[in-house]
């Protein structure tokens, strides 16, 4: 009996048990379930004692466990309205909200959103404010004047609950955040001091200087693609590029995802080919940190900069028993602490996946581009590209309905740049700061890197069928194909261990 397929049983099981209760959310279950929980794991642990049962009773604590940590991490999540919560209150009423701003603004001018942490709420012609619990997303239409990360302020508008917006469960999207109501047209006034946390209101700030800086350097729409890049904003990508972007599968690279990272990580390691590997790995992983922190550290960019690590270890692992675990164990501790990652969060479901493929399928491709040059990286970019795809195109298919055909050569011309525009427009922008005219020569040579990438991204994305549109992908047919993809990966392995 391994400790390994103990632990690999008991991760399993807690996250296929997570995956179905998305069907069944209670904020408290019932009694009789948790009484047979604990009979069936009372009987289980006494049968520990016998060599004849130890084996079958280990397992079945595993499963076990696993189940009854899935339900109470349901149950901790799953919010249940009442007369203390905002959105108790969100029937389309003009109401008054008092709160902290609790994360960083949405600029997306004229208007800007606001994540505000409620404290109290007073009815049209109430007198006493009422004290309520929960977070509401606020909208600014005029965007000014602009308020920050931790303002106390009022927020006066028509408090409704989200809903679908074209097929879309916005009201889905928005509970992995915890925000639970919304107030579209709000006038927001400032009531007090700034109460936000000093690291995050500077990370915040840096950030805001930062892209200004971009806004400068760059004309439209390089300076939005190098935000994108550098901090994963997309608001100023315009309409018809980001529709390009789509049509040519280069939208990950505008995202602070963990698929993006993956990918930049293995273009860095390819860089650095002349050091042994164990002094690439350090470098690599300081970089992620640097950067995540750099780009203010939010809880996206955090679990993007934790699956490029484990991506980092996908890639240069030698045992895939410990990959499998690392990836197992990352699940479990993000989706204990909220379970409706796994259910709603697509950027989630998607670097999980790439992941996957990058363990999993990179020895299988690995063979096909021996007669690839090795040179600056293009060898290992090209197969963690190829990898991540051939794992999360699928998925992507069924999340977004979209199929990019032209993708993988589009991702081969464009991985070489990636760093490169990222390394002169950090360059530029921090250069500026001290020197402007010599932060504007570097930034020449930026934009010639950026309109290598939107060249590409335009041109595959005007050639016929670049991309095909479902309205409605099968996901019997995409489970179909993840079961074809498993099979021809345990028949790989299997042929490997049988060779002498």
């Amino acid at each position: 009996m391994k400790s390994s397929r103990l632990a690999t049983t008991f991760l399993s099981c807690f996250i296929l048990t997570t995956f179905c209760l998305q069907w069944w959310q209670r904020a408290a279950y019932p009694f009789e379930l948790w009484i047979i929980l604990v009979l069936l794991g009372s009987i289980a642990i006494v049968g520990l004692v016998a060599d004849e049962t130890q084996t079958l009773c280990a397992y079945s604590c595993a499963i076990l466990l696993g189940i009854s940590l899935s339900l109470v991490a349901v149950a901790r999540t799953t919010h249940r309205p009442s007369p203390s919560t905002v959105d108790w209150f969100a029937r389309g009423q003009t109401v008054t909200l008092s709160g902290t701003i609790a994360d960083e603004p949405d600029r997306r001018p004229p208007a800007i959103r606001y994540t505000l942490s409620v404290q109290s709420l007073s009815e049209s012609g109430g007198v006493v404010p009422k004290p309520v619990s929960g977070r509401v997303l606020v909208t600014d239409p005029t965007g000014w004047p602009e308020r920050s990360y931790g303002d106390i302020v009022t927020a006066r508008g028509q408090l409704t609950l989200p809903g679908t917006i074209n097929e879309f469960r916005y009201d889905r999207y928005l509970s992995i955040s915890g925000i639970t109501a919304v107030m579209m047209r709000a006038h927001i006034e400032s009531t007090g001091e700034n109460r936000g946390t000093i690291v995050f209101g500077t990370l915040f700030r840096l950030k805001q200087r930062f892209e200004s800086r971009l806004n400068r350097l760059f004309p439209e729409p390089h300076a939005s693609l190098a935000a994108g890049l550098l901090t994963g904003s997309r608001r100023g990508i315009p309409a018809h590029l980001s529709e390009s972007f789509m049509r040519s599968g280069l939208t990950h690279i505008v995202a602070i995802s963990g698929f993006n990272i993956t990918i930049v990580i293995a273009i860095v390691l390819g860089a650095l080919f002349w050091l042994p590997l164990r002094w690439r790995l350090i470098p690599a992983a300081l970089s992620i940190v640097a950067f995540t922190v750099f780009v203010g550290a939010s809880a996206s960019v955090v679990r993007a900069a934790i699956m490029g690590i484990l991506g980092l270890f996908a890639l240069t692992a030698g045992r895939r028993s410990n990959v499998r675990l690392a990836i197992l164990w990352t699940a479990f501790f993000m989706l204990i602490v909220n379970p409706k990652h796994l259910w709603y969060d697509g950027s989630f479901q998607l670097s999980f996946a790439a992941v996957i493929g990058l363990s999993e399928l990179s020895p299988l491709i690995k063979p096909y581009l021996s007669r690839v040059p090795d040179v600056l990286g293009v060898r290992e970019a090209l197969e963690a590209t190829i990898a991540a795809q051939l794992s999360a195109m699928p998925l992507g298919m069924l999340l977004f309905g979209n199929l990019s055909l032209i993708s993988p050569i589009a991702n081969i011309l464009v991985a070489p740049a990636i760093p490169l525009a990222m390394l002169l427009c950090a360059l530029a922008a921090l250069t500026s700061f001290l020197a402007l005219p010599l932060g504007q020569l570097i930034a020449y040579a930026g934009w010639a890197v950026l309109q290598w990438i939107i060249l590409v991204a335009e041109s595959c994305a005007r050639i016929p069928f670049a991309s095909l549109h479902f309205e409605h992908a099968s996901a019997i047919l995409i489970v179909l194909y993840y079961i074809a993809l498993t099979t021809m990966i345990i028949w790989h392995q299997k042929i490997t261990v049988a060779k002498p």
